[in-house]
This record gives structure tokens, sequence and C-alpha cells, in this order.
């Protein structure tokens, strides 16, 4: 599969967070959307018929990161798809034990570049 072609979904409360992820794949060019919170990202996932990446913050109001993780484990449907995780946070979050295992982490704050070369090693694997 080309580089690129694996469409990305980037779900953080911070719209700076959101733009930046936005950005920086949109450069490389991938088709980017975004949510704003777990509850509007497992809306986007459930119309999906694609995997998606889903570079997804730990914490945010309404429904938390790990909250969106545990849903798709546990919805047929959504888990078939094989939408592969990201996880962002601060690293001291990141370490706790309630963190599930994952196609990837990104420590916050992150650089583009770090962005960029996870995706792509995970895009790899697809």
């Amino acid at each position: 599969m080309p580089r690129g072609t694996t469409p990305i979904l980037a779900v953080d409360d911070s719209l700076s967070i959101r733009e930046m992820i936005v950005t920086a794949l949109a450069a490389n060019g991938y088709r980017v959307t975004s949510a704003t919170n777990g509850h509007e990202a497992l809306q986007r996932l459930r119309a999906a018929t694609e995997p998606h990446i889903v570079l997804l913050d730990i914490v945010m109001p309404l429904m938390d990161g790990i909250a969106v993780v545990q849903e798709i484990e546990r919805d047929p449907a959504l888990k078939t798809i094989g939408h592969k995780f990201v996880l962002m946070s601060s690293t001291v979050r990141m370490s706790q034990p309630d963190v599930p295992h994952t196609a990837g982490q990104l420590a916050k704050p992150f650089t583009r570049q770090q962005l960029v070369e996870l995706v792509e090693a995970i895009e790899d694997t697809l």
C-alpha cells in the first residue's frame, strides 16, 4: 500500500494540537479528519468502512481515549475493521497501568517529525 493512503483521525480536545496534527500529516499527503472527544471519534469510526490510524488523546472531557479503545474492543463490528490506535498524553499518564496496549504512543509534547515517523511506521504494518 503506498504511503499516505491510510485515512487518519486525530482526536484531541486541544484545537492547537488537532491543527498541528492535521497540518503536519496533510503536508505528507495524508487524509486527516479530526474529532474533539471520544464520543465524536466513535461516531466517525462507526461510519468508516476502512481502517484508520487513530491518534487519540488519553485525557479528554466526555469520553477519554482509554474508554474509546475499550468501547471498540467490546464492539465486534468496530473491532473487525482493524483501526490502529496511537495514544497521546504525558509520559507519566502513559506509564499508568490502565493504559491499554495499542499500535503506538506519542508522549506530549511531540514534534511533527515524531508524529510523521510513527504514522509511517504504523502504515507500513497495514
